[in-house]
């Protein structure tokens, strides 16, 4: 609770007195609180407190009464009343020229008046000023309510609050894209954008740490190249929704907002906006649920016409005739990500809200190349439907490709993704290149490891090499071959297996192959010598070396051993 000191030297004993100091030193000084004080001041005075005083101890010394006042001053305090009769009978010019030059009013009381009813006035009227702030507030939240309940969007509050406070005002989403502004916000929407571009953002640090925040309980102020403004975090369900942005703040006005309780007042603004962002949600939650389903229907070849696909096509405003190429998104790492930030969250609640975000990142990536997309999430997958605009997919989908892995970067940079992409592109045939991408994805991933784009395409000769995993007995001859090696492999954590591959690559040079494995000659001898023992081949034999190729070719496919 605060009154200026216009509104002090009004109020009932104070009106008996008289200000000796210029009218202009009331302008900028707030009170508080009341107190009386005498000599020494020391730190007793708080800041914006109004100092009630009758002098005593200054009377026979100028120097110690301006000592006196100065003290006062830089305590910060909003004025001083002196009670002029017994100790000090006037106030001296070089007090005057003092508090003239610090803009500090000083009043004069008569003696008669006595400070506990000055006490009791001004806190009474403090008291008052508290209520009506309060019962301003509770209005204006009731009336933001009402806003939100007639189907009032974000430009509607954004209005109502610039009209309140006669600030401008705009409303963004966690992305920092303007959702909602008042009247005469341009220069606020200029200032935001040049913020947006500078290095001082960053869009993405709630995804990990939560919020840091200051000024107020969740806001802070932002200082632009030209201009200075309010950024209120809004959230709701522990979850950063965006943000409400007021224009022209330095310390000083928002010290000053503070005490007009005009925070407390574009919080109720905040709840207003994060109360709308919960019902847009909504709304979207059940829109991304139909696409969801639609998507994932699609890809498992669920519905049961042709015809019925187009019809809720086209009540979710989705394009299907187009030709489309199917790639699989594999995150690798989301649960090591999490533990290793620490998030203040369940796993399953961040994984929600992060894999929306990243489907963010999805959908920008194919509309800067203006492509068509669908996409859903589902199993621990990303699928997504990229419309195929010329005949090369494999430019479409590196292109595709290249935009994701930049905003994915921004995102979340320590993020694994591999990435399975079908070879089929064509309109209806989104089951067949799912298959394809599936298919790539898991084959990509066991021959050549994890975070890697793999091409349905480049998967032949491990397909040609499936369809001969059917055969009983070259399922027992790989076991029979591999077995004691695997078993070896397991005991003493010595990778035999990738031994031979690096050997089998390097056409059978030594030397090579030791540099590449990092191993002394003598010792990759050894192990080529193990091999030979367990898998009871030769590997001066041109046959015996392609069985034991062949034998972990279908065992790193997965369907033998």
């Amino acid at each position: 609770m605060r009154l200026t000191m216009k509104e002090v030297v009004e109020l009932p004993l104070i009106r008996e007195g008289k200000l000796v100091t210029s009218v202009d030193c009331l302008s900028e000084s707030i009170v508080e609180w009341v107190s009386v004080m005498e000599t020494p001041v020391e730190n007793f005075v708080r800041k914006n407190e109004f100092v009630l005083s009758t002098g005593i101890g200054c009377s026979h010394d100028e120097n110690v009464f301006c000592q006196f006042v100065e003290e006062v001053i830089a305590s910060e305090a909003a004025g001083l009343a002196m009670a002029i009769g017994r100790y000090i009978h006037e106030i001296p010019h070089t007090v005057k020229r003092l508090a003239e030059n610090h803009q500090f009013p000083i009043i004069v009381l008569p003696w008669e008046v006595r400070f506990a009813d000055v006490v009791q006035v001004v806190m009474q009227a403090l008291k008052r000023e508290e209520e009506r702030i309060l019962k301003r507030n509770e209005k204006i939240q009731q009336e933001l309510l009402h806003v939100i309940l007639q189907n009032g969007d974000l430009f509607d509050i954004a209005d109502y609050l610039y009209q309140t406070i006669e600030k401008p005002i705009i409303i963004t989403d966690m992305r920092g894209r303007i959702k909602g502004k008042s009247k005469k916000a341009e220069k606020l929407t200029h200032t935001w954008n040049d913020y947006l571009k500078s290095v001082d953002y960053d869009p993405f640090y709630s995804v990990y740490d939560g919020v840091s925040l200051t000024a107020a309980s969740n806001a802070q102020v932002i200082h632009s190249k030209e201009n200075s403004m309010m950024q209120f975090l809004v959230h709701s369900a522990s979850e950063v929704q965006g943000f409400l942005l007021v224009d022209d703040f330095n310390q000083e006005k928002l010290e000053s907002l503070e005490g007009e309780k005009t925070i407390q007042l574009l919080e109720h603004g905040v709840t207003a906006i994060a109360l709308s962002f919960l019902k847009e949600n909504s709304i979207v939650e059940t829109e991304m649920k139909l696409r969801d389903d639609f998507v994932w229907s699609l890809a498992k070849e669920k519905l049961t016409s042709w015809d019925e696909m187009l019809s809720r096509a086209k009540t979710l405003n989705y394009q299907i005739n187009l030709p489309f190429v199917c790639l699989i998104g594999c995150p690798e790492n989301l649960r090591e990500i999490f533990h290793k930030k620490s998030i203040g969250t369940s796993f399953e609640q961040w994984t929600q809200t992060i894999t929306r975000r990243i489907e963010d990142e999805i959908y920008y990536s194919g509309k800067a190349l203006d492509a068509h997309l669908l996409f859903t999430f589902q199993r621990d997958h990303f699928i997504v439907y990229l419309e195929v605009k010329h005949d090369n997919v494999r430019e479409m989908t590196d292109q595709f490709y290249s935009q994701f892995r930049t905003r994915l970067q921004q995102l979340i940079p320590d993020l694994v993704v591999s990435w399975g992409i079908s070879k089929t592109a064509g309109s209806q045939m989104f089951n067949i290149s799912y298959q394809e991408a599936q298919k790539a994805l898991e084959i990509g991933r066991r021959q050549k490891g994890i975070g890697r784009i793999h091409m349905y395409s480049d998967t032949r000769l491990d397909r040609a090499l499936m369809a001969l995993t059917e055969s009983n007995d070259l399922k027992e001859i790989t076991e029979q071959t591999l077995s004691s090696l695997l078993e070896y492999d397991k005991e003493r954590g010595i990778d035999l297996v990738h031994t031979f591959v690096t050997y089998s690559r390097n056409k059978g040079n030594v030397s090579q192959t030791a540099r590449e494995l990092n191993l002394h000659r003598q010792s990759l001898l050894y192990r080529l010598k193990k091999i030979e023992k367990l898998t009871d081949c030769s590997l001066d034999n041109p046959d015996e070396v392609f069985l034991i190729e062949l034998s972990i070719r279908l065992w790193m496919i997965g369907n033998i051993g």
